[in-house]
């Protein structure tokens, strides 16, 4: 056995230098078919592997809402990133945005003022209909229901690139009119969402529990949120948060856009794809992973 080992070592370490001297001479010869040519003749192969990487959320999302016309329901719309995100995404899709925040609303407005598929709606979405304090940020996207939480390292760094004190970081206190996500599709006489993104920062739970009729009868296909782990607004949501809401409602987690720890960066946040048990059933029977 070890007389036959020796034979293997030295066949290996002629063809080593064979083609160790080709790559020499030959500048034509890649690094990468050199090896591929020792593994080949040990009887092997390198492939690339075919995967969707977790972090490619659009395409996790295309894959799993096929139509061209998709409705969206973007909640926490911003200055407009999920609406520019979603056209390049979908053909037609036709998009319900909330966005408490006026200045928000008043750009993708003017931005958007011949869009017959884009439905602007000023007000912020939560677990019950009336009003509350919302706080708007010095960068909109920071804006939120929930307060800051005074010198973190989060705060103290965007306070510097805006070359602001941290403490003005939050400008104004504003009343804001909150809707149902079950109130809201009723008076528009809508049954079903195909996709509901929720971006609004630590508010993503309230969201969920006024969209209960929605979630019992599995009438949004795919739910993406965003999670915020690290302690920058009061109370940060957990995973449970969410999960007590959805999984009963039979909500299966599909994607998660990135991992992460409170030790290894001072922002820890992920995004979060559920899918419904309708959506989940048709991925199984057209998957090639789980039919072979």
């Amino acid at each position: 056995m070890i007389y036959a080992r020796t034979i293997n070592f030295k066949i290996f370490l002629f063809f080593f230098h064979v083609y160790c001297f080709r790559v020499i001479t030959n500048k034509q010869n890649s690094m990468k078919k050199f090896i591929q040519n020792i593994i080949n003749f040990f009887g092997y192969k390198i492939m690339k592997a075919k995967t969707t990487e977790s972090t490619d959320l659009d395409s996790l999302t295309k894959s799993l809402i096929t139509k061209s016309d998709p409705i969206i329901f973007d909640v926490g719309a911003n200055k407009g990133e999920s609406i520019q995100r979603y056209k390049k995404i979908f053909k037609s899709p036709i998009i319900h945005s909330f966005e408490p925040n006026i200045e928000g609303i008043n750009v993708l407005k003017q931005k958007y003022i011949n869009d017959k598929d884009l439905y602007l709606n000023n007000v912020a979405v939560g677990d019950k209909k009336g009003s509350l304090e919302f706080n708007i940020n010095a960068k909109s996207s920071h804006s939120s229901f929930k307060n800051l939480i005074p010198n973190t390292t989060w705060l103290k760094k965007r306070s510097n690139s805006l070359k602001i004190d941290d403490k003005n970081y939050t400008i104004k206190k504003v009343n804001t009119e909150i809707i149902t996500l079950d109130e809201y599709v009723k008076e528009k006489n809508i049954s079903n969402i195909d996709i509901l993104k929720i971006d609004t920062q630590g508010f993503e739970d309230k969201v969920l529990l006024g969209a209960q009729n929605l979630l019992k009868n599995n009438r949004i296909k795919l739910i993406q949120l965003e999670l915020i782990f690290s302690e920058i607004y009061e109370k940060p949501l957990q995973i449970y948060d969410v999960e007590k809401t959805l999984v009963p409602n039979n909500y299966k987690l599909f994607g998660i856009s990135n991992s992460g720890s409170l030790i290894t960066y001072y922002l820890f946040q992920s995004d979060f794809i559920y899918i419904s048990n309708d959506t989940y059933e048709n991925f199984k029977s057209i998957s090639p992973y789980l039919n072979n």
